[in-house]
């Protein structure tokens, strides 16, 4: 989930490293996006309000939930009709310096459970959201249905050997403008061990 606060740091002490740009600045670039990242933030964000209860994710007639397929058609038409050409990159293995880091995720993890059990049971309706969305999990199936958006829409995409972010930065340090969409498999410049 990156790194807390290096954004801030960035900003504080190379302010000229982090530039903002009008999105028709990127007309006609290829661009290397975080699926991964992405489909949490879509899992989070695109809900639906039930009335007088937690808001809810969006789901098909089975129940299944949707809310990141509707969130990557989305922003890959805006991106699409923008000019811009997105290569989505998905988590592959997480390397084992993480291990760690999902210990703590999986106990933060089993406290919004616990959190939430106990905001339903006191009719906590705001907390009940809260909890919900602590408890958001992009998985495999998530990043599959995904994969096959992007595969009937056209869109390349590929699987990180580590973490996306770190296959990102590497396909934007390696190609430097000369990234071509029909990227080949083998090409794997990820930054971690």
């Amino acid at each position: 989930m990156g790194i807390k606060g290096l954004t801030k740091l960035i900003a504080d002490e190379a302010p000229d490293a982090i530039k903002e740009h009008k999105v028709e600045h990127y007309n006609g670039r290829i661009i290397a996006v975080d699926a991964s990242m992405a489909i949490y933030q879509f899992l989070i964000a695109i809900r639906h309000g039930n009335s007088g209860g937690a808001a809810a994710q969006l789901t098909n007639e089975a129940g299944e939930v949707t809310s990141h397929i509707q969130g990557l058609f989305n922003r890959t038409i805006r991106m699409l009709s923008s000019g811009i050409k997105p290569v989505f990159v998905f988590d592959g293995k997480p390397p084992t310096l993480k291990g760690g880091e999902l210990d703590k995720r999986r106990e933060k993890r089993e406290k919004a459970e616990a959190d939430l059990k106990k905001a339903q049971e006191e009719a906590n309706v705001e907390e009940q959201d809260r909890q919900n969305k602590r408890l958001v999990r992009a998985g495999k199936k998530e990043s599959a249905d995904c994969k096959r958006l992007l595969e009937l829409m056209g869109v390349p995409f590929l699987d990180a050997p580590c973490e996306a972010e770190a296959q990102c930065a590497g396909l934007a340090k390696a190609s430097k403008r000369s990234l071509k969409p029909s990227l080949k498999p083998s090409f794997k410049p990820c930054l971690l061990p």
